[in-house]
């Protein structure tokens, strides 16, 4: 009598590990929640205590907290943030399909709530302050020991001795410009303060959203996978390169146009003889053009490996993060200027103001944003490499040479 044979078993596969909400991110939503509880009922009982949300008459209508009214800001997010708590509660207590939902839409309300300009002339600013310095030392110091790129400075001489002949990079110049930007950037700190934290809380609870989300579906705690098609790192790779270079144009007619100041013939130089404003614009030039560079990195070999110019890191690996998070950050805040960029320039098209029109073109935040942060992703896909937590994925996608 034959004796039936069972089919073979089918090979075991490692279990996709539960998505578990990570604890830093609960308390930090539940703390952020609180916070703002605690705050919004501060604003309804003493008006006079909100830290200026609404701005002055110079930032009328840069976004939404400049038109509402302050009592009326205050209900806004002590709701926002009861939600917050809520939503936060849901997925500790293992209803991540509750709590995905309401973070959610937590994440959407404080996104419209918080979309303004000036956060994005806050980042510029202080972009324009710190970046031009500090890439010229950090180069300067390793392209002394950086063979390839030791012939570039020469260029760089050759720049600081025009600034100094020109007087825009004289001492009396940097400080006086500085005494100029100290002042009003130190009383809007804390209005300009307290709406980056409006935007971080509109990040976290994104966050909080994606992960209660994976908890729903079932899918790997640490990188959700598995994921659709166009998260593979060889697509990532095609999509992402388009993107790169439409985020890469966008920063190029603000720049452009900032660096004509250091011309004959300058566009939109309130006083051409003050060397003061030559200077601001040189370092707002440089800071958007060197913004458009590194957003090249992102499918450049050199955003992979740090350049032979960058001391102590040269030859190292880029982490992951550090472009992932620069990049976000950058396009978070243009997301949230583009409500207000887009209406400057739509009224400045229907007054006629040619000035306010060209907002559209000089200032593309919405394409530029949305560009960024497909690109930063793309990054990420490409780069993260298998899951050390599911076993699933494929090893990192390197560019070409």
């Amino acid at each position: 009598m034959a004796v039936p044979v069972s089919p073979p078993l089918p090979p075991a596969t490692a279990p996709v590990p539960r998505a578990r909400l990570p604890r830093p991110v609960l308390w930090t939503a539940a703390a952020w929640s609180a916070l703002h509880l605690v705050l919004a009922a501060w604003w309804l009982l003493d008006p006079g205590s909100r830290p200026g949300l609404e701005g002055g008459d110079e930032n009328g209508g840069s976004g939404l907290l400049t038109v509402l009214p302050s009592t009326t800001t205050a209900w806004v997010v002590l709701a926002l943030a009861g939600c917050g708590l809520a939503a936060a509660a849901a997925a500790a207590l293992h209803r991540p399909g509750t709590g995905a939902a309401v973070a959610f839409a937590v994440a959407g309300g404080l996104g419209v709530l918080a979309a303004d300009t000036r956060a994005l002339v806050l980042l510029g600013y202080l972009t324009a302050i710190v970046a031009p310095a500090t890439f010229l030392v950090v180069f300067t110091i390793g392209a002394l020991r950086s063979r390839r790129a030791r012939p570039w400075l020469g260029a760089v001489v050759l720049v600081v001795a025009a600034g100094l002949v020109s007087g825009v990079l004289r001492p009396g110049t940097i400080a006086r410009l500085a005494g100029e930007l100290g002042g009003p950037l130190a009383r809007e700190l804390p209005s300009r303060g307290h709406l980056a934290l409006l935007i971080g809380g509109a990040v976290l609870f994104a966050v909080l959203g994606v992960l209660a989300r994976r908890a729903a579906v079932g899918a790997c705690a640490a990188c959700g996978r598995p994921g659709p098609a166009w998260t593979r790192p060889e697509a990532a790779a095609r999509w992402g390169r388009v993107a790169t270079l439409v985020a890469a144009a966008g920063p190029l007619p603000y720049g452009l146009l900032r660096m004509t100041w250091l011309t004959p013939w300058p566009v939109g130089l309130p006083d051409a003889s003050d060397p003061a404003l030559r200077l601001f614009g040189l370092a707002l030039g440089v800071a958007a053009l060197g913004g458009a560079v590194l957003t090249i990195g992102l499918v450049r070999p050199w955003g992979e490996v740090w350049p032979s110019w960058v001391p102590v890191l040269r030859g190292r690996p880029v982490p992951v993060r550090v472009p992932v998070v620069a990049g976000g950050l950058v396009a978070v805040v243009l997301l949230a200027a583009s409500p207000g960029m887009i209406g400057m320039g739509i009224a400045g098209l229907a007054s006629g103001d040619p000035f306010e029109a060209a907002f559209l073109l000089v200032f593309p935040t919405l394409p530029w944003g949305l560009a960024l942060a497909a690109a930063v992703t793309a990054y990420a896909l490409r780069r993260r490499g298998a899951c050390t937590a599911c076993g699933q994925g494929q090893p990192p996608l390197a560019v070409r040479r």
